[in-house]
């Protein structure tokens, strides 16, 4: 069966996207392989940053009372880059870590460091001193661009580093925002730009190293996503779109942490589109509604959490949710409760489901507006310009319905594993196809389904965890013999993180103990609502192994 496609399946994506068309697409060449990309777009973030400077007072970065303006952001940028080369000697390929909280200083260090042609590693800066330092660590950073807090974190637990540190502090005095241009060091699209963080079975998290051509072109997917569906909510509603309250005319929103590909790609979006970018420190949800009420925000990425608390706020009047007329969110369905409610309260709204992961830069499968309702399992149809099929543990590819690995193949996946050439083997084949770790079908259609993931992996609040890892500290507890991590549902963060740990004989140790020895060593959101203290060795199969799948299935039919 060959890869199906948006092409031929969405009759809107015919009506914009090919020759002649408001999107034309061309081959380009990525990591020596064919690819389709938009003709005219943006190539790389030095093409992004070139047009972005052009905007001058238009406001760029919003956060809290701080507003900045593209010409004051860029200057800062400038002047941050002239201390990359000068102090730190950094040049094209050096590696920078970034830990910081979501802030203007963490956009100006994004900016200056891919400036200067390095790679920008965006550290997880809700972790331990010890996730941070490993991180940082296992690909090989220069330099590490920490805020305050950060800096007094692994300052205390890491005196000795081997890597140098700058420390931003935010609300510093800063001069002018006439400073000297940003001069940008020749790159191509091939060149890499940022890492991002990802596990996978091994409990520690992998550098994906993502080049400057896959951020562009995810950046311009976004774009031709949201005229999409634009096109679709005046067909399903009736309603006219204004073109200065289009999707992509709006803010950028950053509601989730930007070491994350989800808060990381609406600055690259936001830049190349001109847009103010708004950014939320966490989520509030009166901030939300401060924003429908004063920036002309109609569209929200986002995970359940947020939509929940939306609706049941005081704000949620019927003037500000019809404001909102794309919702779009990622990770798996929705509580068809939680549809009905969008329906009921914001019935012209369009529910947009994306399914992509990190290695392919975000973007894999959508599916928006009625055919998601009718559809709502579906992850939908693959993304313009990305092939996705379904392949059998032989590598052939899967009939229709039938249960397979999926796999996505773009100019958006990623280059490699950084450090970790066995991983990276694993999951890109020589064609530049790349395992998703996610067992899904395909229907007649052509619209995908995700069944299951292959990778044991919890989303609670918009928040990957990997059971891996918090059973790898588990187990590390000198009274713990075994343990086993897993997810249940819960209404309002989608999954919750449970875990059952056995104790070596005569051993104790509390469920409180043992939380308490998590919150050293993870990032709050990865330590488990609820431990299971037993003596009670876990299942096992015939080949010694935990038996997971039963021990899980049970425990749920528990809960």
């Amino acid at each position: 069966m060959d890869a199906m496609s948006a092409d031929g399946k969405d009759p809107l994506v015919a009506e914009l996207i090919g020759p002649g068309k408001l999107f034309e697409t061309e081959t380009v060449t990525v990591a020596g392989l064919p690819r389709q990309v938009f003709r005219g777009s943006p190539r790389t973030l030095a093409e992004i940053y070139k047009a972005a400077q052009a905007l001058g007072d238009k406001p760029m970065v919003v956060h809290g009372d701080l507003r900045l303006s593209y010409d004051e952001v860029f200057a800062r940028a400038a002047r941050l880059a002239e201390r990359l080369r000068d102090e730190f000697g950094l040049t094209r390929g050096s590696k920078v870590a970034i830990a910081m909280a979501n802030s203007a200083e963490w956009v100006v260090s994004l900016i200056a460091i891919t400036a200067v042609g390095g790679i920008a590693a965006l550290i997880n800066s809700r972790g331990s001193a010890e996730e941070m330092v490993h991180a940082i660590g296992s690909v090989g950073c220069d330099l590490a661009i920490l805020d305050e807090e950060r800096a007094a974190l692994i300052d205390a637990a890491f005196p000795d580093r081997e890597w140098a540190s700058l420390v931003l502090r935010a609300g510093e005095p800063q001069s002018s925002a006439k400073g000297p241009k940003l001069e940008c060091e020749p790159v191509y699209p091939d060149d890499g730009a940022v890492i991002l963080y990802t596990s996978g079975t091994t409990g520690r998290p992998k550098g994906a190293l993502l080049s400057h051509g896959a951020l562009a072109h995810a950046a311009s997917l976004s774009k031709v996503m949201g005229t999409l569906q634009d096109l679709l909510y005046e067909r399903e509603s009736g309603n006219t779109v204004p073109p200065d309250r289009s999707s992509m005319a709006g803010p950028a929103m950053v509601l989730t942490p930007m070491f994350h590909l989800t808060g990381m790609l609406p600055i690259v979006r936001g830049m190349s589109l001109g847009a103010t970018i708004h950014i939320m420190g966490k989520w509030n949800v009166d901030a939300a509604f401060n924003m429908i009420e004063t920036s002309g925000l109609s569209r929200i990425a986002f995970v359940p959490t947020m939509l929940f608390d939306m609706i049941q706020s005081p704000r949620a009047t019927p003037e500000n949710l019809s404001a909102l007329r794309h919702l779009a969110y990622g990770g798996g369905p929705l509580n068809m409760e939680l549809v009905d409610e969008i329906r009921k309260r914001m019935p012209d709204s369009v529910i947009t489901n994306t399914y992509g992961q990190t290695e392919n830069t975000g973007w894999a499968c959508s599916l928006s507006g009625q055919a998601y309702l009718d559809n709502p399992q579906s992850c939908g149809w693959a993304c313009p310009t990305v092939d996705v099929e379904v392949r059998r543990e032989d590598g052939t590819s899967a009939d229709v319905d039938e249960p397979g690995e999926l796999w996505v193949r773009s100019a958006a996946v990623m280059t490699e594993y950084v450090g970790d050439p066995e991983a990276t083997r694993e999951t890109l084949d020589s064609e530049g196809w790349c395992a998703t770790g996610d067992i899904g079908k395909v229907d007649a259609q052509g619209l995908f389904t995700v069944l299951d993931r292959k990778k044991d992996m919890v989303i609670s609040g918009g928040e990957n965890i990997y059971c891996a890892e918090v059973e790898r500290v588990l187990f590390d507890h000198p009274a713990v013999r075994e343990a086993i991590a897993f997810g249940v549902a819960d209404p309002r963060l989608g999954e919750k993180l449970i875990a059952t740990v056995v104790l070596q004989p005569q051993a104790e140790a509390s469920e409180d103990a043992l939380k308490a020895w998590c919150r050293e060593r993870l990032a709050i959101y990865k330590v488990p609502r609820k431990i299971e203290v037993t003596h009670d060795p876990l299942p096992r199969t015939a080949t010694g192994k935990i038996d997971r799948g039963t021990f899980v299935a049970q425990t749920r039919a528990a809960q």
